[in-house]
């Protein structure tokens, strides 16, 4: 099943699987992405990686990378999930 389009060479995602993948409402997500609070980054392979995109997601304590073909199909995908960062504050 395809999940990324390709338009002009930029691929569209369905909001509903990246947010099923990190673990948020599709709603939630949506409000982070307009906001800017989750940022994503698109790598196209080269050499072995040939036809492979690498479709990454960042959002506080957790990154989500997937991996897809030319045709956007979900080759792998992993969710990272990393300790918050502890905020100080000076007395």
């Amino acid at each position: 099943m395809s999940v990324v389009r390709w338009a002009d060479g930029v691929p569209e995602i369905d909001a509903a699987v990246a947010a099923r993948a990190m673990k948020f409402s599709v709603e939630y997500f949506l409000r982070q992405m307009q906001r800017g609070a989750i940022r994503g980054r698109v790598e196209r392979g080269t050499g072995d990686d040939e036809g492979r995109h690498r479709m990454s997601f960042r959002h506080r304590d957790r990154e989500l990378v997937m991996v897809v073909d030319d045709d956007g199909r979900i080759i792998s995908q992993e969710l990272i999930m990393a300790a918050p960062k502890p905020h100080w504050r000076q007395p």
